[in-house]
């Protein structure tokens, strides 16, 4: 790399895409042998749309970005983030991805371009593996909360993260980690810092208000779909990994897509 003909924002937009397509590829290697190329195209390799979303806004941040000459430590960042997103394993590219998000954001200017773009990374690295690792750790009372929420839409009884399904027999559902609404949380929130670092709007209230709206929509949805598995466990395997999954995926998509813009409009037309 050139110092005298790379730029900065150049120098982050390749950086970014190495360590992204590196933590990506983890997933799609395991998806494309277990499903085929054909199943792995249509979802995405395995990676939500709103990363793929998050991953695009942050590139062209800093492909749009003003020229700015390097800065001390920037080649040395680079060479580190390179080795490591370089590593066969994709917790090491997401660990490299997050390195250079606290980067960008600690010598960007205030509002520029590189800062609002790892800002944006940060939160993708949040998606891919601190959201999990969160939920991993605290996955006892996380679930609990999901029990404790469908049980209270169903009147089912719950305990832990078990809920007793309708009909006789006594048999019980267990909401496991897969299932839980941190994981759609997490991708809300991805989405509401996308669309908030690309259409610079402003923090405050306003704009909490519509992340919470967006967060308290996608408990909404995976509840209401865990729900219809207790009262309905007839059909659990169709809402579960058929219909009812891709139903609960467009619709928390649509409507968190929907209230993140509508957050964002003034911004947006301005």
């Amino acid at each position: 790399m050139n110092e005298a003909r790379l730029s900065r924002p150049q120098l982050f937009f390749w950086l970014v895409l190495l360590a992204a397509l590196n933590s990506f590829a983890g997933i799609a290697v395991r998806i494309v042998p277990e499903h085929g190329l054909a199943y792995a195209v249509f979802e995405l390799f395995g990676i939500s749309a709103i990363v793929w979303a998050a991953l695009a806004a942050c590139l062209a941040l800093l492909r749009e970005a003003p020229a700015e000459p390097l800065r001390r430590g920037d080649l040395w960042i680079a060479g580190v983030i390179v080795l490591v997103a370089l590593a066969p394993v994709a917790t090491a590219s997401v660990l490299a991805l997050t390195f250079l998000a606290f980067w960008m954001i600690a010598t960007g200017a205030p509002g520029s371009a590189p800062r609002r773009a790892g800002t944006i990374a940060l939160a993708m690295t949040a998606s891919l593996l601190w959201g999990r690792l969160l939920l991993a750790l605290f996955s006892g009372p996380m679930l609990t909360a999901d029990s404790w929420l469908v049980g209270w839409v169903t009147g089912a009884p719950s305990a832990g993260n078990l809920i007793a399904m309708s009909g006789p027999g006594g048999a019980r559902i267990a909401v496991a980690p897969g299932c839980s609404s941190w994981q759609g949380m997490s991708l809300a929130l991805l989405l509401w810092v996308t669309v908030n670092q690309y259409f610079r709007v402003p923090f405050g209230w306003r704009a909490a208000g519509w992340c919470a709206l967006a967060l308290v929509a996608t408990v909404a949805i995976n509840v209401l779909r865990i729900a219809a598995m207790v009262r309905f466990p007839a059909h659990i395997e169709e809402i579960h990994h058929g219909w009812g999954w891709h139903l609960a995926m467009w619709a928390t998509l649509l409507t968190v897509t929907a209230i993140c813009l509508v957050g964002a409009r003034r911004e947006i037309f301005r």
